[in-house]
């Protein structure tokens, strides 16, 4: 995998005036100390600790239940290939072993991450998800575009439903059961937008209305491609036609 040039080097060689380089050095600071923080608190002893707890009574709670190589996007786009990922849903933390030894993070101090390689990898990407409360949460990229208008993604989530017991005959009806849930997310491309992605539910009606002015253009292509609206990939088709579209804008 192609390395990208840190961030820091491409503003440095950019023809920017000094007073829009300032703010822009500002902001990355400002976004790396950030992710900085969040990543130190995450890996206090005391949070490990209730982290291995925790996974004791969620063992199953993984996205992916082994371990795999993968690939680590720091908030300045920096690429770090690690042997080890498992993300943990039920904690919402990205566990990684690498040579330095085993480590956590989680959303908001990574840019993002690969889970797998080269073709098979899956892309994760800290964005603020409104699912009740908002917050910024890993989401699964679906969209091929980097950092397109629009983002279609899943928001994975760990459910656990107890057991149902017969109140009378005190005899289990319905095991234990916990399984990773996902919900359909859309909503700006960019993460450090102001808007949060969404859920969206899929429809003729709330697909198009994403997609602005463009919706008729929209229509016709998934018309002339006999695209259903209710099929996740036909849904993701449409997508990647509208990103084409405003990039020619």
């Amino acid at each position: 995998m192609k390395t990208l040039l840190p961030l820091l080097a491409l503003l440095a060689a950019a023809p920017l005036a000094h007073a829009q380089s300032g703010q822009i050095l500002s902001d990355l600071n400002d976004l790396t100390n950030m992710a900085s923080t969040v990543y130190q608190r995450a890996n206090t002893p005391e949070a490990i600790a209730r982290m291995r707890k925790d996974l004791v009574a969620a063992p199953e709670a993984y996205v992916v239940g082994i371990d795999m190589p993968g690939t680590l996007v720091m908030p300045d786009l920096r690429r770090y290939r690690v042997r080890a990922l498992k993300y943990n849903v039920a904690l919402r933390l990205l566990e990684a072993i690498d040579s330095t030894g085993s480590h956590v993070w989680p959303p908001g101090s990574l840019d993002g991450f690969y889970l797998g390689q080269a073709r098979e990898a899956r892309h994760f990407r800290t964005y603020a998800v409104k699912l009740g409360s908002t917050q910024p949460d890993f989401v699964e990229v679906l969209t091929t575009q980097p950092n397109p208008p629009l983002v279609l993604a899943l928001a994975h989530r760990y459910l656990h439903e107890d057991a149902e017991i017969d109140p009378i005959l005190r005899t289990e009806k319905r095991p234990a059961r916990t399984v990773i849930g996902q919900n359909i997310m859309a909503g700006p491309g960019i993460p450090t937008s102001k808007e949060p992605l969404r859920e969206l539910i899929l429809n003729q009606k709330n697909v198009l209305r994403l997609f602005g002015a463009e919706a008729p253009a929209v229509a016709a292509y998934a018309a002339r491609q006999k695209l259903a609206y209710t099929d996740l990939g036909q849904v993701l088709q449409m997508f990647d036609f509208y990103n084409q579209l405003a990039a020619k804008k």
